[in-house]
């Protein structure tokens, strides 16, 4: 379809095209009379997720978890809960009202809501507080789907529904840290409380889940904190415990201590074997220089009970010298008691000899005064020795014992040791958990705190009206629609009106239209005209007789009005022509005819048609309906009508319309005015 042709086509059905959706426009406005008035409001909230400060001073913008924190925000802001939670407080608080108050709502909506809710439920709901009334309402509303309360909620009521709150819309500010939430509904008060509202609902729900999110996590490390540090506890009052049993003050420096000290103690007892050993010697030569009385008057007398208690003195002196020495007040007296009696009994020995000196002499005749003090000093220095290794006898005895009871005391030590750490390690770091949950804790109630920017305001002035847009917008429905229709209908249309199809549905050559039939006579002479053209043009009309036969596949196609056209103009042409109707009877044409004869056949449908009914024939034209459809059967009677008369058809459509018949036959002659003329050479730049 050219664009003329779309042009033709609007201009042919305009009076569809402009009733149609005319009567859909003035429909349109006829039922949107009563529109309701819609007033909106809107609120914007700074949230600080994109560039806000936190504890751990990283303000750093991470797209995915911004968008994630967006998300999560305006999700709970259109969640039914919050939802439904507004319009249950709205409606609690209208109840609570004692009259009406047009700053709260209008006196429409107040009426609306007297209607709505009779008074023995407004009874059961109202309370003598707000508050007690809204936990009424919603406890109310959670009883069960029959009540007055459930079905307002999920009713489309236009202001306590959540139908009503579907207007709800909520978005971020470009990529700012604020969202910014409008509202819109019939009562501009109504309007403004909703916003309220939510935004109170939604910043506490807001603010209760992300403080929420570590109370969980703190709760657990503080239960498995306190776990660990009993744990702890228990182990190290064992530690103590075992500690005190074996008289561990530091068990590493005792044990350095006892091993440095038997080192000590081998290194004192050799030394005093080796004494030992040669005082016995020196006693022994001494003994040998005294034999005979005086031997036996050393051995024999007192002097022998003074050397036993001498060397038991000894013994303890020793013992006190070997341990250690004593610090104590008591210890230190002790001592120095047994260093006056040690030296009262050297003493009382040494008077004794002198005794013996003024006696006798020695066999060998030495002074006895001399052998006497030589046998004094080795009898003192051998029991000294004696008293000391008999002490030293003993601390070995004792050190043997301390090796046996600090040799297992290590490995039981090292495990519990082992122990401590590992449960020490645990607590810290339960602890370190702890602290960090806190820390998050604490950083999400900083951050969870919302700031309204902008609080949602009355609006005074309704939105303007779509009443007129709806009003165009059917309009331009309806001439879309019919114009569809028109041109599917055109574009799926089968018959053979526009030329250009009919040569592809045929596979004729198309000698020429012929337009439908009307009053204009100047436009039927010039169609007359062109078809007479378009028939001398395409055929040999210099043979004598020219025998064209005049054939159609169906009855009414036109053959007759063809034929007295061109026969008429012929003869005006100063030719011969002749019409003939072919019968059965006579299919023959006298052989003395002259100039251009047209056989008109009848109906190919109804027709037998052989090559012996159409002698001498030179030229064939199919004449064919243009409102009809080409179907299969014209195309098996067409092969029919090539095979028999031997020639070409050629295709000629009758009753064409005249946006295609203008193609063909030019401009139909009528009055037009200046402007439809200037319209008409633009579009087909006839400049």
């Amino acid at each position: 379809m050219s664009f003329i042709h779309f042009i033709k086509l609007i201009l042919k059905n305009i009076l569809w095209l402009l009733l149609i959706p005319l009567l859909m426009a003035a429909s349109i406005y006829y039922f949107t009379r009563h529109e309701k008035k819609v007033y909106s409001s809107e609120t914007v909230i700074y949230t600080g997720i994109a560039s806000g400060y936190n504890l751990s001073g990283n303000n750093r913008a991470d797209f995915y978890a911004t968008s994630n924190a967006f998300d999560n925000l305006l999700t709970l802001v259109l969640s039914r809960e919050t939802k439904q939670e507004v319009a249950l407080q709205l409606l609690a608080e209208h109840l609570f009202l004692k009259k009406y108050d047009p700053a709260v709502l209008s006196w429409a909506s107040y009426e609306e809501l007297n209607k709505l809710v009779p008074d023995s439920i407004k009874q059961k709901l109202v309370r003598p507080t707000l508050e007690q009334t809204i936990e009424a309402v919603i406890s109310y509303g959670q009883q069960g789907a029959d009540n007055l309360v459930y079905k307002i909620l999920n009713s489309e009521n236009p202001y306590y529904s959540l139908y009503a709150l579907r207007n709800i819309k909520a978005f971020r500010v470009t990529s700012s840290d604020l969202i910014r939430i409008s509202y819109e509904t019939n009562d501009a008060a109504i309007c403004k409380r909703t916003l309220d509202l939510l935004t109170d609902i939604f910043m506490r729900k807001h603010r209760l889940l992300r403080e929420g999110e570590t109370e969980s996590v703190i709760a657990y490390f503080e239960k498995e904190s306190h776990n660990a540090f009993l744990k702890l506890d228990s182990i190290e009052q064992v530690f103590l415990e075992f500690n005190k049993q074996n008289d561990i003050i530091n068990y590493y420096e005792q044990t350095k201590a006892v091993a440095g000290e038997k080192e000590n103690l081998g290194s004192l007892n050799h030394t005093l074997e080796m004494e030992k050993m040669a005082n016995n010697s020196a006693l022994g030569t001494v003994n040998e220089n005294i034999k005979g009385r005086i031997y036996q008057i050393l051995y024999g007398t007192d002097i022998l009970k003074d050397r036993e208690k001498l060397s038991d003195v000894y013994n303890k002196i020793a013992l006190n010298d070997i341990v250690g020495k004593s610090t104590s007040a008591a210890q230190k007296a002790e001592e120095d008691s047994l260093k006056a009696i040690s030296a009262g009994i050297e003493k009382q020995l040494q008077a004794s000899l002198d005794k013996l000196y003024t006696e006798s002499n020695t066999p060998n005749g030495i002074p006895t005064k001399q052998v006497l003090d030589e046998w004094l000093k080795s009898t003192l220095a051998l029991e000294e020795s004696k008293a000391r290794l008999t002490v030293m006898d003993k601390r070995k005895k004792e050190f043997v014992e301390e090796y046996r009871k600090f040799a297992p005391i290590g490995a039981i030590l090292k495990k519990m040791e082992r122990q401590i750490t590992v449960a020490e390690q645990a607590y810290l770091e339960l602890l370190h958990g702890l602290s960090l949950a806190r820390l998050a804790q604490q950083n999400n109630e900083l951050t969870s705190k919302l700031t309204i920017v902008d609080p949602a305001y009355l609006p005074l002035k309704p939105n303007p009206s779509i009443r007129l847009i709806l009003v165009i917008v059917g309009f331009l429905a309806g001439f879309i629609i019919i114009l569809g229709i028109l041109l599917g209908h055109f574009l799926l249309n089968r018959t053979l009106q526009q030329p250009v199809r009919a040569v592809k549905q045929t596979g004729l050559t198309l000698l020429g239209i012929y337009p439908v039939i009307q009053d204009n006579a100047e436009y039927m002479q010039r169609a007359n005209l062109r078809i007479l053209q378009q028939l001398l043009s395409k055929t040999d009309y210099s043979i004598r007789p020219l025998i064209i036969g005049v054939f159609s596949i169906q009855k009414a196609e036109g053959k007759s009005t063809l034929i007295n056209v061109w026969v008429k103009g012929l003869r005006e042409a100063g030719e011969r022509a002749e019409h003939i109707i072919w019968t059965k009877e006579n299919p023959n044409i006298d052989p003395a005819a002259t100039g251009i004869i047209f056989v008109e056949f009848p109906a190919l449908e109804n027709l037998v048609l052989t090559k012996e009914n159409t002698p001498g024939m030179k030229c064939s034209i199919l004449v064919c309906r243009a409102n009809r459809i080409w179907s299969s059967i014209d195309k098996e009677m067409l092969e029919i009508l090539s095979n028999s008369t031997k020639t070409e058809p050629k295709a000629v459509l009758n009753g064409v319309d005249n946006g295609f018949a203008e193609d063909y036959i030019g401009e139909v002659p009528k009055k037009r005015n200046f402007f439809r003329s200037i319209f008409k050479k633009v579009i087909r730049q006839e400049f």
